[in-house]
C-alpha cells in the first residue's frame, strides 16, 4: 500500500492508509457484480473512489455538497428508470453499489469508514442471492477474511498494527465462527428451496427449446454447451437410444410453424392411461433456470416429486402450471418406464384437431401421403411407409440446412433433403396427417453426456430434439422419430457427440482428454455444490431426521424439533468457545504477580485510548507514549513503570516494590487530556 507515486519524502499517513483499506475492501466486495451492473454504475463507483483517494494523496478539495446532494438524486432516479423497480436482486444491488459509491465520496473519519466496512459484508451476502457457486463461495469467505482484517485496522487510533499479527487473529475469529454457522445452516427450519433465494431477472439464464417450431428455431440451441440440467440415475440407467426427455408438445401448425395447443385438454385423466411395463427407471433431475416452467423427465414419468409443485399436463408433460416463471434450479426426483402405452382415448374433435393442416400448404406432401392409402393400409403400414420414403431418398442429417422458402415442408421432403430433427419431425408430422392419422410433435432432449467421475448424465442444449407422436386407435400415442431413419448414429449416442465434426477449432480443443476431464470434474464440484450446500432444504432436513430414527413428523412438529435442537446446539457451541477462551486466557496469564499487576495498569491506558504495548517495547518507552497521550497523568505512570521495573528486574524480599505498584496501580484513575 506505499508503492503509490507520491511526492518526493511524503510517506503514507495513517489516515491514508486506512482509506486505502477501505477502498480495497469496497471494490473487493463490488466485483461479483461487475457483470449484473451497468457500465454508469461502475463508473461511479471508481470515480468516487479515485476522487476520495486523490483528495487524501494529494490534496484535492473533497466533492462539494452541491455536487454530492444532485449526484445522489441523479443516480436514485437512474436505477429506478433501468430496472423500473427498487425491489429484486439486481435492482436492489445496483442501488446498494450506488449508495456505497456516493458514501465513500464523502467520508471524511473514521466512522465513515467503518461504515463502508460494515456495508461491504452486505455487499457480499447480496452477491450470493444470484451467484452461488463454489469459485463465488470461496472468494468471498477469503474476502470476509480480509474485511475483517481492515475492521481490526480501522477499529483502533494510532498507527496500523502489523499485517500478519492482525490477519492471525482475524482468522481465529472466523474459525471461532465456523461451529456456530454450521450449527445453524444444518438446524435451523428451511423454506421450499434454497433459504436465500429471491426472484430475479427473468431475462437471465433464459435460454431453452421455445414453445414454437419451425426451421432453423433449434439452429442456435444445437451447437450450444449450456447445460439444460442434469439427471442422477437410483437405477440402472437405459441405454442412449432411449433417452427421451420429453418437453412440451405442438399441435397447431399454419403452414410454417408449429405451435402449442391454447386452453387446457383434461390434463386430469391423461395419467390414468398409461400402461406400464418392464423394469421401472428412478433418478434426480436438477435443471437449470431456463425461464419457464417446464420440468423434463424421461418418456413416460410414472411418479414424482409432487411436494415441488409439478404435474403431469394434458400432453403428459410434467410442468409447474402454476405461478411465475420459474429463475432457479429445480431439483426433483422421477419414476419412469422407458416401455409403456400411452392410450389415451381421442374425441371425434380432437381427431379433428390432430389431423387438420391448413389450405393450400404441402400440397405435394399431401399428395405422397395419398398413394400411401389408396389400398387401406392399416396406420402402422403407412407409418412404415412414411419411413420408408425417409430412408429411400437421400435426406441427410446437418446442423446448416439451406433455407427453405414459402413450402418448407415440400422444399425439404423433395428438393433441399437436409435437415435436422425439426425438419424431420415436422415433415413426418405433416405426411402421417395428410394420411389421416392424428399426430403431433414433440419436442425435448435425446441422449445426454454420462459424466463418469460424478456418476450422472449432463444433457446440453446441443441435446435439444424433437420427433414425432403418432395416435393409433389401439395403442395411443407411439414415438415415432424421422432422424431415426436417417441418422440413427444421432439417436444412439446424442447430439452432442454425433455433431462432434461441425464444432468450431476452439470446441475440439476444449474435447481434449485432459481438459475434457478436468470440465467434468469441475462440473461434479459444482453439482454436489449446488446439491448439498445451495439446494439444502426440506428435504435434506427430513433425511436428517430420519437418519436419527425420527420419522413422521408434521411440518410444524419438525420445525419445533429442529429449532429447539437449533437452540440446544447453539448454547453449547458458544459455552464450549467461552471454556475454550478462558482456557486459553488462564495458559497466558502471568504467573508473575508484577506482570500482572503491569497487565491491568495497560488495559486502563488502553481505554484512554495508548496504543497497546508492542512486542518487545521496553517498559519506559511505552510510559513514554503513555506519558505524550495523558499529560495530566505522566507522574503517576512514570511512578508505576519505576515501582514496576523494581518488582520484576530488582532484588525485593520484602516486596516493597510490588506493595508499592499495586497500591499505585489500584487508586490509579487517569483522566483524558
Amino acid at each position: 500500500m506505499t508503492a503509490l507515486a507520491l511526492p518526493r519524502g511524503r510517506e503514507l499517513s495513517g489516515d491514508a492508509q486506512r482509506l486505502l483499506w477501505t477502498s480495497a475492501i469496497v471494490v473487493g466486495a463490488s466485483l461479483p457484480h461487475w457483470g449484473a451492473l451497468a457500465g454508469w454504475t461502475l463508473a461511479l463507483l471508481a470515480g468516487a473512489v479515485a476522487w476520495r483517494l486523490a483528495v487524501a494523496l494529494y490534496g484535492w478539495p473533497m466533492a462539494p455538497r452541491f455536487v454530492r446532494l444532485p449526484l445522489a438524486f441523479l443516480s436514485f432516479c437512474a436505477v429506478l428508470f433501468q430496472y423500473r423497480t427498487l425491489n429484486g436482486s439486481e435492482a436492489g444491488t445496483a442501488l446498494l453499489v450506488v449508495m456505497v459509491a456516493l458514501k465513500f465520496l464523502e467520508s471524511s473519519n473514521q466512522r465513515d469508514q467503518l461504515v463502508l466496512i460494515l456495508i461491504s459484508y452486505f455487499m457480499m451476502f447480496a452477491s450470493v442471492l444470484t451467484e452461488r457457486g463454489p469459485l463465488t463461495a470461496t472468494y468471498l469467505v477469503a474476502l470476509v477474511w480480509v474485511t475483517t482484517v481492515a475492521l481490526l485496522q480501522l477499529g483502533r487510533r494510532g498507527p496500523l498494527l502489523p499485517v500478519r499479527a492482525t490477519a492471525v487473529l482475524a482468522a481465529r475469529l472466523l474459525l471461532y465462527s465456523v461451529p456456530l454457522m454450521i450449527v445453524l445452516f444444518v438446524l435451523f427450519p428451511r423454506l421450499p428451496g434454497p433459504l436465500w433465494a429471491l426472484p430475479g431477472s427473468t431475462s437471465s439464464g433464459a435460454s431453452g427449446l421455445s414453445d414454437t417450431m419451425s426451421p432453423g428455431d433449434i439452429t442456435n440451441l444445437g451447437l450450444s454447451d449450456e447445460v439444460a440440467f442434469r439427471a442422477e440415475f437410483m437405477s440402472r440407467p437405459p441405454p442412449a437410444g432411449a433417452l427421451y426427455w420429453r418437453g412440451p408438445t405442438l399441435t397447431h401448425f399454419n403452414g410454417r410453424t408449429w405451435s402449442m395447443q391454447q386452453g387446457a385438454r383434461r390434463g386430469e385423466r391423461v395419467a390414468d392411461t398409461i400402461e406400464y411395463r418392464g423394469e421401472p427407471t428412478r433418478y434426480r433431475v436438477m435443471l437449470e433456470p431456463n425461464g419457464r416452467n417446464w420440468a423434463f423427465a424421461l418418456d413416460m414419468p410414472e411418479s414424482w416429486s409432487r411436494d415441488r409443485g409439478l404435474r403431469m399436463g394434458s400432453d403428459y408433460q410434467l410442468g409447474m402450471f402454476f405461478g411465475g416463471q420459474r429463475t432457479r434450479v429445480l431439483d426433483y426426483e422421477v419414476t419412469s418406464y422407458v416401455d409403456y402405452s400411452a392410450r389415451e382415448p381421442l374425441t371425434a374433435g380432437e381427431i379433428a384437431t390432430f389431423t387438420s393442416l391448413p389450405e393450400g400448404s404441402s400440397p405435394r406432401a399431401r399428395a405422397l401421403a395419398a398413394t400411401w392409402i389408396t389400398d387401406g393400409p392399416s396406420p402402422s403400414t403407412v407409418i412404415d411407409r412414411a419411413m420408408g420414403y425417409l430412408r429411400s431418398q437421400p435426406f441427410q442429417y446437418t446442423l446448416t440446412p439451406p433455407a427453405l422458402g414459402a413450402q418448407p415442408v415440400d422444399e425439404f421432403l423433395f428438393e433441399t433433403r437436409e435437415g435436422f430433427c425439426e425438419h424431420y419431425a415436422s415433415a413426418l408430422t405433416v405426411l402421417l396427417r395428410a394420411a389421416g392419422l392424428p399426430a403431433r410433435v414433440v419436442m425435448g432432449y435425446q441422449g445426454g453426456e454420462l459424466n463418469s467421475i460424478g456418476s450422472y448424465y449432463i444433457i446440453r442444449e446441443s441435446d435439444a430434439h424433437a420427433w414425432t407422436e403418432v395416435w393409433l386407435e389401439d395403442q395411443g400415442w407411439v414415438r415415432v422419430d424421422g432422424v431415426a431413419a436417417v441418422a440413427p448414429e444421432r439417436v444412439a449416442i446424442g447430439s452432442g457427440r454425433w455433431s462432434g465434426a461441425a464444432r468450431t477449432a476452439v470446441d475440439r480443443v476444449l474435447n481434449l482428454g485432459w481438459l475434457k476431464r478436468t470440465a467434468l470434474a469441475w462440473d461434479a464440484v459444482n453439482t454436489r455444490w449446488h446439491a448439498w450446500v445451495v439446494g439444502y432444504g426440506p428435504e435434506l432436513q427430513r433425511a436428517l431426521l430420519d437418519s436419527f430414527g425420527v420419522r413422521n413428523l408434521e411440518r410444524t412438529e419438525r420445525w419445533t424439533l429442529l429449532l429447539s435442537l437449533a437452540v440446544i446446539a447453539t448454547v453449547g457451541v458458544l459455552l464450549a468457545l467461552r471454556l475454550y477462551a478462558a482456557w486459553r486466557e488462564q495458559g497466558r496469564r502471568p504467573i508473575d504477580p508484577a506482570a500482572r499487576a503491569f497487565a491491568t495498569f495497560a488495559r486502563q491506558l488502553a481505554r484512554l485510548d495508548v496504543a497497546p504495548r508492542a512486542p518487545g517495547e521496553p517498559p519506559a518507552a511505552y510510559a513514554a507514549r503513555a506519558a505524550k497521550t495523558l499529560p495530566p497523568a505522566a507522574a503517576d505512570i512514570g511512578a508505576i513503570v519505576a515501582a514496576y521495573l523494581r518488582a520484576r528486574y530488582e532484588p525485593d524480599p520484602e516486596l516493597v516494590a510490588l506493595a508499592e505498584l499495586r497500591q499505585r496501580v489500584s487508586v490509579f484513575r487517569p483522566q483524558r487530556a
